[in-house]
């Protein structure tokens, strides 16, 4: 697919974002829709209509983003996902995009800057279009699409495409690697694509495994990962074009597949856990947009990742775990392991010097019960929390602050230990993971969890989304990085 900045381009399609104020206006002052009767529901965010010419002229798509009050640049990002799929249905090879309906009233500005615009048009006409294919035996037979912005050149309408193109390229990255079935994606798998991918980069990627695990204090790791017969891995990433910036931790469960250990799971179909691995491919893929845009950040990102599997040597109910801080943990469900992993980073993280610290995961079912499948769970210092939520809102990457209740507290303590990895009480799953976390996070810190298992995945295209792993998360870090760190 190719984007391009030009008034002079011979296209089959012309594509109208619109407003529901809107369609009156275009009604006027588009030829092919001055005969047309014009629907309250075609100016609906997520709906695209198709208005076919008889005059030789090109074919209009009508794209409608819902109402100007409610405007974000999440709009415009569905809208060009969905107008995509359009293209690419009616077998479309060239189409003009024009953002001069978006001016409601007429005489207003365009809502933001025009460079903004194009980059999310760029970044959700990608994502909207992403198929995973790699393992059928026949592909989807898509034409080579060209899309053109109906403006005069310039050097800044260029670095939007350029910077839509990478946000969705990394998200893109992150999405192969969360939807990869299990037996292609190993811990040593994921660690050696992610080698491959940053070679050659200004990050430099240290790959822990084996005996250097035990060195490091990486308990949690070893713990999860000694049932399985492909051995855990935990990856640090350094990217620092900016030392003057205080250090800042990304910490991404790395899961790559999920059987509950000896506490295995009841579900019929647990295939969806090769997805357990989400928040580890979230921030990587939030680490590859700084590196494609040259992004002054001083930044690590450490991924613990295992596969936990029951077999003759698994971590076992009961046993005990103790930290490189000084924490013993009870396990009391080796199903609740992800936290398990989380806590040898959270440890780690304060000693590499980090001053902000994210960690990332597709934590519990809980949150999903409370906040549903488009939302995730942000827990941590307020002023923290405050930037993560604004840098996500662009992209439709939203999230909710939950409490962290110290009075439950209680029902995570131990007979045995400091603490259990599960709640003796009812309810409130993702805060006891949330105060279990805690724990290892020191005080000196500033820290942020978000508990992503609810919008990780998608079961069907709508918007800048399809079927299948949605690369939540990447942009909102990545944009947090580079606008408010």
């Amino acid at each position: 697919m190719k984007f391009e900045v030009s008034r002079s381009a011979a296209v089959q399609t012309i594509i109208v974002p619109c407003f529901t104020q809107s369609l009156p206006e275009l009604a006027q002052t588009i030829e092919v829709l001055r005969h047309a009767t014009l629907q309250p529901y075609m100016g609906e965010r997520g709906a695209v209509t198709w208005f076919y010419s008889t005059n030789g002229q090109p074919d209009l798509l009508l794209v409608g983003l819902g109402g100007a009050e409610q405007f974000q640049q999440a709009c415009i990002r569905d809208g060009a996902g969905n107008a995509g799929r359009a293209l690419y249905k009616d077998k479309r090879m060239t189409a003009l995009v024009s953002f001069e309906a978006l001016q409601c009233p007429p005489s207003s500005e365009l809502p933001g800057l025009l460079p903004d615009l194009l980059a999310a048009w760029v970044e959700g006409t990608l994502l909207g279009t992403y198929m995973f294919e790699h393992y059928k035996s026949v592909k989807s037979e898509r034409l080579d699409l060209d899309i053109y912005f109906d403006y005069e050149s310039s050097a800044a309408l260029e670095d939007a495409i350029k910077l839509g193109q990478a946000r969705a390229e990394s998200t893109m990255w992150a999405r192969d690697l969360t939807n990869e079935p299990p037996n292609y994606l190993r811990p040593r798998d994921l660690a050696e694509r992610t080698v491959q991918r940053f070679a050659g980069t200004a990050v430099q990627v240290s790959v822990y495994e084996g005996e250097e695990l035990r060195k490091r204090g990486f308990t949690g790791v070893i713990a999860v990962g000694k049932g399985s017969i492909h051995p855990p891995v935990f990856m640090e990433l350094r990217y620092c074009t900016d030392p003057s910036k205080p250090l800042v931790a990304l910490i991404g469960k790395g899961i790559t597949f999920d059987t509950g250990g000896i506490s295995l799971k009841r579900d019929n179909d647990i295939s969806d856990m090769r997805m357990d691995m989400a928040g580890a491919a979230g921030v990587l893929g939030a680490l590859d947009v700084l590196v494609r845009t040259s992004a002054a950040a001083n930044v690590v990102v450490l991924v613990p990742s295992a596969e936990n599997n029951p077999s003759d040597r698994s971590m076992l109910p009961g046993e005990v775990i103790r930290y490189a801080n000084g924490v013993t943990i009870q396990v009391g469900n080796t199903d609740s392991e992800g936290r398990l992993i989380l806590a040898d980073a959270l440890v780690y993280a304060h000693s590499l010097g980090a001053k902000k610290v994210v960690d990332m995961a597709t934590l519990t079912y809980s949150v999903v019960g409370a906040l549903g499948t488009s939302i995730a769970g942000i827990f941590g210092n307020d002023s923290f929390v405050k930037g993560l939520t604004a840098a996500g809102e662009p992209f439709g990457e939203k999230v909710w602050q939950l409490p962290l209740v110290d009075e439950y507290e209680r029902y995570l303590a131990s007979d045995y230990a400091d603490a259990s990895n599960i709640s003796s009480g009812n309810g409130g799953g993702a805060i006891m993971a949330a105060l279990f976390l805690r724990k290892f996070v020191h005080p000196s810190l500033e820290w942020a969890h978000i508990d992503m298992n609810g919008p990780k995945d998608c079961s069907s295209a709508k918007g800048q989304l399809t079927a299948g792993a949605t690369g939540w998360g990447v942009r909102l870090l990545a944009e947090y990085l580079t606008t408010t760190h």
